[in-house]
Formats: structure tokens, C-alpha cells, sequence
């Protein structure tokens, strides 16, 4: 799983979760391409992704505003991966888009004692 650091809310979340039957090298390739094309575009902050053994995953992608993650949605080389998606690699996937006005994290420091780091 990747971690991303805290953003300054509000923003958005894209929240993915899929079942994938098989992991390919063409889907990891087509995955990686799709997370460089996002690193690329305005408003993108980072991205959380985890998979289990069973195929079952999440990829949660940050933006900035609603209008960016409607652009990265219409771009080409985007909908032709999600073409390719439900074609070639999906068994089943669901989308939501949330608005992010609070967050905050927790982290154990070396000696033991945790500590909250708010935005």
C-alpha cells in the first residue's frame, strides 16, 4: 500500500475499488501508465492503492478540485484504459467521488508515543 501525505482539505478523492481475476503484466504496465499520465496533470496530489490476494483493491487518487478530476476523466488516453478495463482486466468495478473537508493522521514516534498531525 502507498501512503500519501497530508493534503490541505478541501479536495477531492476518487475512490476506486475493483475486483482484477488476474494481475498481468499488461495491467500493471497499463496501471503505470495511467498513474504517470495523472502525476502529469493539473491539480493531481497523490495517489493510495492496495490489492489483496483474492484481486479485491482500492486505489484512492487525490485532486485538487472537482473540475480536475472531471478533465483527467475525459482524457483519451484515460477512457481508452478504462475501455481496456472493462474488456480485458475487470471482473467488477465501482467509482465514488467524495469531497474531502477534514483529515487528520496518527504516527507513533520512537519512543512510543503517538502523535496527530492535522490539517
Amino acid at each position: 500500500m502507498t501512503s500519501t501525505p497530508l493534503f490541505m482539505p478541501p479536495y477531492y478523492a476518487v475512490i476506486f475499488t475493483s475486483l482484477l481475476p488476474e494481475h498481468s503484466e499488461e495491467y500493471g504496465e497499463t496501471s503505470n501508465e495511467i498513474y504517470e499520465l495523472a502525476q502529469g496533470r493539473p491539480g493531481f496530489l497523490g495517489v493510495d492503492s492496495v490489492r489483496d490476494a483474492g484481486g479485491q483493491g482500492a486505489t484512492i487518487s487525490y485532486w485538487r478540485t472537482e473540475d480536475d478530476v472531471t478533465n483527467f476523466r475525459k482524457l483519451a488516453t484515460h477512457r481508452h484504459a478504462q475501455h481496456r478495463g472493462r474488456v480485458t482486466f475487470y471482473e467488477r468495478y465501482e467509482v465514488r467521488v467524495a469531497k474531502v473537508e477534514k483529515e487528520y493522521a496518527w504516527k507513533r514516534k520512537e519512543d512510543g508515543v503517538g502523535e496527530y498531525d492535522k490539517k
